[in-house]
């Protein structure tokens, strides 16, 4: 391995657990062992663990998997309410813990405005009649409920509903009863989704979002209040020694609704502001959080978040490198970062850890060959978002992705096998054959490796 990766590859610790390297592989839509966005209900995923085990078994650190909401989005059945799933989260944590990987979960409070309402889905709805016919299978009330009534993100003529204070209380108990069965499932940590791109959490902690008078919203405390009572709620239950990380945007990046902020422009911050983060990266620390995942943005720049091909490499470093300065928990930057900068950051003391996310669908052996000095063997993540990121839409319509893309998220335009590993197995053939393959253009050599 070239030197310069090296401090890649040393251990740390979130609390008492210690981590083999710096890289995280981070969470994304569509890798949550719950399997939540499917019409049976919660399960425990096989294909997202299959998915994990393999990136485990190929030298990464500590694996985040992908949301999983505290109460099902089908059928409204609470994680906590399903044990048989934890019993098989036990089995999958004994085989991830032989790699030499760790594992937390990271769980979700819910989306409210940000919730992707889908065109198939809004109708049902905005009638009064069908939304009460629904709501036993799906209760999009409760999806849509924020801390003041707003339009969604995704449909500017649904007003989404006030969160009541007994919902909030609700899932601050479902938090705790749910980390709980995780920590006894051998999970090694916990993720609270999150004060971070405009997720329901973030919402409250936003003052452009939260106009409530009551004690979650108005002052800094109370919109942050919150987050602070689900981790203190964790940690009263499953004890001070289990980790919870925070899912952490240092800033909104946003001009308005539905109006983000480019890399170097010009703007007022309407959301959480620089000077505002390095009080709250300190308030939520001192309320109990052991580690602060972060990069930048929320639903209205959604681009801060997972970048696409037009914004810069390591685009949240220098943000996230200045907010490390004012706790003394580790820090993890998330947001195309490249190897060798992140190394270096790590070396520097500016980070802690390195989040990476969608090169793990790509390619689930690309640390492995960095390690190896295979680097031209590594095939790139292109920051297409055509597989693992398909949402849209246009002129205030909900998302105009056809509800099964939704559904699929975390699949990948470069890898076909990722999260659909039996659709498209790969097998030797029982007799081998000499091929040709004419044409050198992007079928060509596709058609060429895996026919290899």
């Amino acid at each position: 391995m070239d030197a310069k990766y090296e401090s890649l590859f040393t251990p740390w610790k979130i609390g008492d657990v210690e981590i083999k390297n710096r890289i995280v592989m981070c969470p994304m839509g569509g890798t949550s062992l719950f399997g939540w966005f499917e019409l049976g209900g919660c399960h425990f995923d096989k294909e997202a663990a299959k998915l994990f085990l393999e990136r485990a078994n190929n030298n990464v650190g500590l694996i985040i998997p992908g949301i999983a909401p505290l109460r099902d989005t089908f059928w409204g059945k609470w994680l906590w309410q399903n044990p048989k799933m934890f019993e098989e989260l036990k089995e999958f944590m004994d085989e991830i813990h032989k790699t030499g990987a760790k594992l937390f979960i990271q769980l979700t409070a819910g989306m409210g405005r940000s919730w992707a309402i889908t065109e198939l889905v809004a109708p049902l709805h905005k009638n009064k009649i069908t939304r009460a016919i629904v709501k036993p299978i799906i209760d999009t009330s409760h999806e849509l409920a924020s801390p003041s009534e707003q339009p969604s993100r995704w449909a500017h003529d649904i007003i989404c509903p006030e969160m009541t204070v007994e919902q909030i209380h609700e899932i601050i108990e479902a938090f705790a009863k749910t980390a709980k069965l995780c920590m006894d499932a051998g999970v090694d940590g916990v993720e609270v989704h999150a004060v971070h791109e405009g997720y329901l959490l973030d919402q409250f902690a936003i003052e452009f979002f939260n106009k409530r008078t009551d004690n979650y919203g108005g002052s800094f405390e109370n919109r942050y209040r919150f987050a602070t009572e689900v981790v203190k709620a964790i940690k009263e239950t499953c004890g001070e020694s289990f980790p919870v990380s925070l899912r952490y945007s240092v800033e909104s990046k946003m001009k308005g609704f539905c109006e983000g902020a480019m890399p170097g422009e010009p703007y007022v911050e309407v959301g959480r502001s620089m000077v505002e983060s390095e009080l709250a990266a300190k308030y939520l620390q001192d309320a109990g959080y052991d580690m602060l995942n972060c990069d930048n943005g929320t639903y209205d720049s959604w681009y801060w978040a997972h970048p696409p091909m037009y914004m810069p490499e390591n685009c949240n470093l220098e943000d996230v490198a200045h907010i490390k300065k004012y706790v003394d928990i580790p820090v993890v930057c998330a947001g195309r970062m490249d190897p060798e900068i992140g190394a270096k950051a790590v070396a520097d003391g500016a980070i802690d850890g390195v989040g990476i996310a969608r090169q793990f669908l790509v390619d689930p052996e690309w640390i492995t060959k960095l390690i190896d000095d295979r680097l031209e063997d590594i095939k790139p993540c292109i920051c297409c978002h055509s597989g693992c990121f398909n949402f849209s839409s246009s002129k205030g319509h909900a998302n105009t992705q056809d509800l099964t893309d939704t559904m699929g998220l975390a699949r990948c335009a470069l890898n076909p096998k990722t999260m659909q590993s039996k659709k498209y197995s790969i097998t030797p053939a029982k007799k081998a054959k000499k091929v040709a393959v004419i044409g050198g253009g992007i079928g060509g050599m596709e058609a060429a490796i895996v026919l290899a």
